[in-house]
């Protein structure tokens, strides 16, 4: 009680504080593409919202990419500087990051000291949404080497005030990465992640010099993709390299001469067609508040004090049932990194049980999204956290009651009521039936109008290819994970699933084994036992 009501105190301060001045009140930008949110002046932040659009352009422009609609725009949280990153993920070097979150995609950088066109904070932002694009646009078994150094070459544009643009620069901050390991391990390369999935040293350098030298060809990047067809015919990395590129130690000896010469770039003044709408509002105090908290919870970092100040804010009055929505997620995560620690610390006790942790999953978590929903029966996030809470404990349980999980679904269908459009709902809905063991009405339509909207978020990738499997489509759901299971970051989760689905095909099940993890709690809110995030 003294520690919520310290809580209370420090958040009615916030309101009283006279340091809410004109550079301290969040703005928001939406435009085609983007949602953004910062606290600097409107005039960068329409620059800035521009030039991203203009990024989106040129890569539709460049690879022949329509726009399509029924996308979901990533949110974009600009902050005051690399240390309010770091300050906000507890982890030092991080000047921004990107999260294909099953809540949302968003992506979180900093103005620098550099303003809105810092080097590190723009090319930050450029390099992840190269990500996103290749994810969105690309039905490809990409290579690792070619995900990072993609997003590596299209990091470097830049675009001049006369309306020209730059690309293919040097990638001046994998200098000292090169000089270092000044091996390019060809054939490691080409081929990682290879069984053990070590990561070779100088992987990203070399990864973004084998890019420039392919893109910046006579042919422009005509090779890539020839080596890419072949993949996607099932040739193995190796075979299909020798064949597109030739002798591989002369592509080698090629790359090394490339990185340590004088690159060349590219100039042009081509046009291209980009949406240029940018429209500006501002946040009142409350709700400004509430997004630092919603972004303090998503980067995970000293959780509990998240929560406290969650119940103190809820308490004030202001938004309160998106204050308790907020809480109940932050009272899952924090229990789920309890239980995993103390899964931890009893892995030899095989007389523990989960009711040792206190009782039935979630209860704090399902109190405070109760009381949202008792302020705001069709609110989306609370109604999605109800619903996840009721059908964990029923697959938990192994519960085959057909109205309790129908009460479960309850909650997701509510929340598409309330937001057709969002992804997460259309998804939790579909996978309660998997995890109930059974087929369900639209299930499948679910599945794919949640990955169709956002194709780049692995749970959706993963739970539409789990559903390919279980209608007999096993090489589709395989190939789907391809790209997936190849990305340098996090492979775990393609390669993990795509065992399944082997084991699904071999075995004639309907749905995979999910026994031996818990996929619908992870404190990170994905498929994957690592980080969901891409920092740089």
């Amino acid at each position: 009680m003294i520690r919520v009501l310290a809580a209370l105190t420090a958040c009615l301060a916030l309101f009283a504080s006279p340091a809410h001045a004109a550079d301290d009140i969040w703005k928001r930008a939406d435009t085609r593409h983007f949602t953004i949110y910062s606290t600097g002046d409107e005039d960068d932040l329409t620059a800035f919202a521009r030039d991203l659009e203009r990024f989106d352009g040129l890569l539709r422009f460049w690879y022949d990419k329509p726009d399509r609609p029924g996308k979901d725009p990533i949110t974009i949280y600009l902050l005051d500087g690399s240390r309010g990153v770091q300050k906000l993920l507890g982890s030092r070097g991080v000047a921004g990051y990107y999260s294909p979150h099953i809540e949302g995609t968003y992506a979180v950088a900093h103005r620098g000291g550099g303003g809105w066109r810092s080097l590190t904070g723009q090319r930050v932002l450029f390099h992840e949404y190269a990500h996103h694009f290749m994810f969105n646009e690309f039905a490809v078994p990409a290579p690792a080497w070619l995900i990072e150094g993609f997003a590596e070459f299209l990091a470097t544009v830049e675009f001049g005030e006369d309306g020209s643009w730059t690309y293919g620069k040097p990638a001046t901050h994998r200098g000292a990465e090169l000089r270092y390991f000044d091996d390019a391990q060809i054939e490691r390369l080409l081929s990682w992640p290879d069984g053990e999935r070590r990561l070779i040293a100088g992987f990203f350098g070399w990864s973004w010099g084998l890019t420039h030298m392919l893109y910046t060809a006579p042919d422009r990047g005509a090779r890539i993709s020839a080596y890419i067809e072949r993949l996607s015919a099932g040739e193995k990395p190796l075979p299909a390299a020798r064949a597109v590129f030739g002798d591989l130690r002369q592509l080698e000896r090629q790359l090394e001469r490339h990185v340590r010469g004088d690159m060349e770039y590219g100039v042009s003044s081509e046009t291209f067609p980009w949406s240029q709408d940018v429209a500006l509002s501002t946040l009142p105090v409350a709700e400004g508040r509430m997004l630092e908290l919603h972004l303090r919870r998503m980067g995970g970092h000293k959780l509990e004090d998240t929560r406290d100040d969650l119940a103190a804010f809820a308490q004030a009055g202001a938004l309160s049932a998106d204050a308790y929505a907020e809480m109940a997620m932050a009272e899952m995560w924090i229990e789920e990194r309890q239980r995993e620690k103390y899964k931890e610390e009893h892995e030899d006790d095989d007389a523990v049980e989960d009711k040792e942790m206190g009782g039935p999953y979630f209860v704090a978590a399902e109190a405070a999204a109760d009381r949202a929903l008792a302020l705001d029966a069709s609110h989306l996030r609370a109604n999605i956290v109800k619903g996840r809470i009721l059908s964990h404990r029923l697959y938990e349980d192994g519960n085959t009651d057909g109205e309790a999980w129908a009460q479960a679904r309850r909650h997701f269908q509510i929340a598409n009521r309330t937001d057709p459009t969002n992804a997460e709902a259309l998804y939790r809905f579909a996978r309660s039936y998997a995890r109930e063991g059974r087929d369900g009405p639209m299930m499948h339509d679910a599945y794919l109008a949640a990955f169709e909207r956002a194709p780049q978020t692995r749970a959706f990738r993963v739970g539409l290819a789990y559903d390919l499997a279980r209608l007999g489509r096993h090489d589709d759901g395989i190939a789907l994970l391809q790209m997936l299971a190849n990305d340098p970051h996090f492979p775990k989760p393609g390669r993990r699933a795509i065992e399944r689905i082997e084991a699904m095909r071999e075995s004639g099940t309907k749905f995979p084994d999910l026994s031996d993890i818990d996929e619908d709690f992870e404190p990170d809110d994905d498929e994957d036992d690592d980080k969901d995030d891409d920092k740089e």
